[in-house]
């Protein structure tokens, strides 16, 4: 096991994992692992992403060094990343001017940028994008939680510091590359019968990480995944928040024995206490929880000592204010604003992700330096349901709309079991009937999965 993940950690006493062992992986020797490492080393190389590993173990090292260091290494990236927007992006060119930028006074600065909102992005449009992009660029579409949908351009070199920041979290919760790792996630090429491209197949593959589908669910899917949970015996499962309590309720209102994992990773919603509870007494690990989002991915990751989570913050930094503006004292609830560093194609500064947190104070027994957040909140999703009983993830049905241009907010309304309404507010200046007939293929689809519902669309002017 990976040295420290259960420190602090008392398993809850039940009688479903009361005398069985810890999943390991076998052939952990030292060749196996010398063979592991050039593996992946050699895919990473292959895909462009030579430094990813490297980055890992710095980002790893950096986040137990002294906080004067960090603290430094993050005034260092802020005057880059404000420099850098205030130069060659008009959206904040327009916002900040002229303006000379030093380590010594770069946060003070940044507290004095106004807040960038969901409608400020849809407002400013390509003037957020950077006359000089990033390599590798693409699109990415994010809103599923909130109804308001925004459309962020990123490059490479932000995808993979965020796989960084990823791998960096599944370390700390114990896991390591090529072990078995299940992941309770949202497939919609599952979903909606599209093809997953051969790279995802293929990395997939070499990772060692099968997803189960959680978009439809019911109690016989949930069934069918905890026969496949102990077939595959992994050390990692991970899962958004409400499919790992599906899949514990199941556990142990049915007293079903199931392979027990080294720890559980909760991401995609919020971790209650209660959840947290329901998830370690039916797998009888650890629970780590993970806060991030499509716009600015992993933001942050608990420990092996702490329900608090520590933020990787030289990918991202937080700010948590009052509802007058002002920065919040720990352990006092605040909006979160949130500066990504690396995404210098379409910078993100102080934009108001809609979730709230607190700091949390003192030091952390694991010995990690960063900043710390408590009680995280803000993310919530829905099911609509099928006439047969089969639930199917609101997040999952939103991605059906981000290919469409038109929409400034949505909603999906289940009022009786056989109706559902899709509410959808257009942006400026979008003719009634052309969104209309955008919305047809989605509209269709929709009806595909939720058999026996009713799908009608509404176009209005506003979502309460």
């Amino acid at each position: 096991d990976h040295p420290g993940v259960t420190r602090g950690w008392k398993a809850p006493v039940g009688p479903v994992h009361a005398q069985k062992e810890r999943v390991g992986m076998k052939g952990s020797g030292g060749l196996t692992r010398w063979l592991r490492g050039t593996c992946f080393a050699g895919y990473y190389w292959a895909t462009g992403r030579r430094s990813l590993l490297a980055n890992v173990n710095r980002l790893d090292r950096l986040y137990r060094a002294p906080r004067a260091e960090i603290d430094s290494l993050l005034r260092r990236e802020l005057v880059r990343l404000l420099s850098h927007a205030s130069r060659t992006v008009p959206y904040y060119r327009d916002v900040t001017g002229e303006v000379e930028l030093s380590e010594e006074t770069v946060l003070s600065q940044l507290q004095q940028m106004p807040v960038l909102t969901k409608a400020a992005i849809y407002e400013a449009g390509s003037r957020l994008v950077s006359e000089r992009p990033g390599r590798g660029t693409r699109w990415n579409n994010s809103g599923g939680s909130t109804g308001e949908p925004v459309r962020l351009l990123q490059d490479r070199h932000m995808v993979n510091r965020s796989r960084a920041g990823e791998l960096l979290f599944l370390r700390w919760a114990g896991h390591r590359m090529g072990e078995p790792h299940v992941l309770i996630w949202g497939v919609p090429q599952e979903t909606f019968k599209e093809p997953i491209s051969f790279h995802e197949r293929a990395y997939r593959l070499i990772h060692n990480e099968t997803y189960l589908n959680c978009y439809k669910t019911s109690d016989e899917i949930v069934r069918r995944q905890l026969e496949y949970i102990n077939r595959k015996r992994p050390t990692l499962i991970e899962g958004y928040v409400e499919a790992l309590c599906d899949l514990s309720r199941m556990i142990t209102g049915e007293g079903i024995d199931v392979a027990r994992p080294r720890a559980v990773l909760s991401s995609a919603g919020v971790l209650t206490a209660q959840a947290r509870e329901t998830i370690e007494r039916a797998f009888g690990c650890p629970v780590f929880n993970r806060y991030g989002s499509r716009e600015v991915s992993n933001m942050a990751c608990s420990c092996e000592s702490n329900t608090e989570l520590h933020v990787n913050e030289l990918s991202t930094h937080l700010e948590i204010m009052d509802d007058d503006g002002r920065p919040c004292e720990p352990g006092v609830e605040g909006r979160v604003l949130v500066t990504l560093l690396t995404n210098y194609t379409m910078p993100l500064i102080r934009y108001q992700i809609e979730d709230r947190a607190a700091w949390a104070s003192g030091p952390c027994p694991c010995g990690r330096t960063t900043r710390r957040l408590v009680n995280v909140t803000g993310r919530q999703s829905d099911y609509l349901y099928a006439m047969d009983g089969t639930r199917f993830g609101g997040s999952g049905m939103s991605t059906l709309l981000f290919s469409t241009s038109g929409i400034r907010r949505y909603q999906f309304r289940q009022t009786r079991p056989d109706q559902v309404t899709l509410a959808v507010v257009p942006n400026d200046g979008v003719e009634k009937e052309a969104l209309m007939r955008e919305l047809e293929v989605p509209v269709a689809r929709l009806k595909e999965v939720l058999k026996g519902v009713t799908v009608t669309l509404a176009i209005v002017n506003e979502i309460v």
